[in-house]
């Protein structure tokens, strides 16, 4: 599903103060030590990290937030037809484990700005169908209702709020960038408020 790159970027964005041990970090983003060390070497050579001994250290968020849009790609949607209200399907999602929302449906319930008729969440791929069913029917036409199949990696830095789970602030304000449009609105206000650019 997704990139090792995109993990290594994800955790050292998620936690900006950590000094992490580069075995660590590889274990966690599930990639070769050799692709790590090649990876981390191409960010301090464009000023995102330092390395220290063994470890790595990011130094301009900024520029690692700004290179994750230029990389990062929405995974292919399965659009769901249904005639159930937006309340209706949060309902329907709360406290589950397996989804997560994203783009303007995560935004609002952070920084209220831009309230849509849509629900995008992200869904494990192993949970796809099972979700899907419950939510509707399948549209190949875009719908109110878009699931992003994933994997768990996009689940962290995850924050439940009115009983759902929303991606982590980065990974909400990366989503709407990529999305692109009025994406890119919402994007900033959500940097501001969560202080994402420095």
């Amino acid at each position: 599903m997704e990139t090792a790159t995109e993990k290594v970027v994800r955790l050292l964005l998620l936690y900006p103060k950590r000094r992490w041990r580069q075995k660590e970090l590889a274990l966690r983003a599930a990639c070769s030590k050799a692709f790590l060390s090649k990876l981390t070497k191409k960010f301090a050579a464009g000023g995102m990290v330092v390395k220290a001994g063994r470890d790595v250290v990011l130094i301009n968020p900024t520029k690692l937030i700004t290179y994750w849009c230029s990389i990062r790609k929405l995974p292919k949607p399965v659009y769901i037809q249904t005639a159930a209200s937006k309340d209706t399907i949060l309902e329907k999602v709360k406290g589950r484990k397996d989804i997560c929302l994203t783009l303007f449906s995560s935004a609002w319930l952070r920084v209220q700005l831009m309230k849509t008729s849509t629900v995008e969440l992200y869904v494990l791929q192993s949970g796809l169908s099972s979700v899907a069913k419950k939510l509707g029917q399948k549209s190949k036409m875009p719908t109110n209702v878009v699931l992003f199949p994933t994997d768990k990696d996009i689940f962290e830095g995850a924050k439940t709020i009115q009983g759902i789970a929303a991606v982590s602030p980065v990974q909400n304000y990366v989503d709407l960038m990529v999305y692109g449009g009025s994406g890119s609105r919402v994007a900033t206000k959500l940097a501001e408020q969560y202080k994402l650019l420095g």
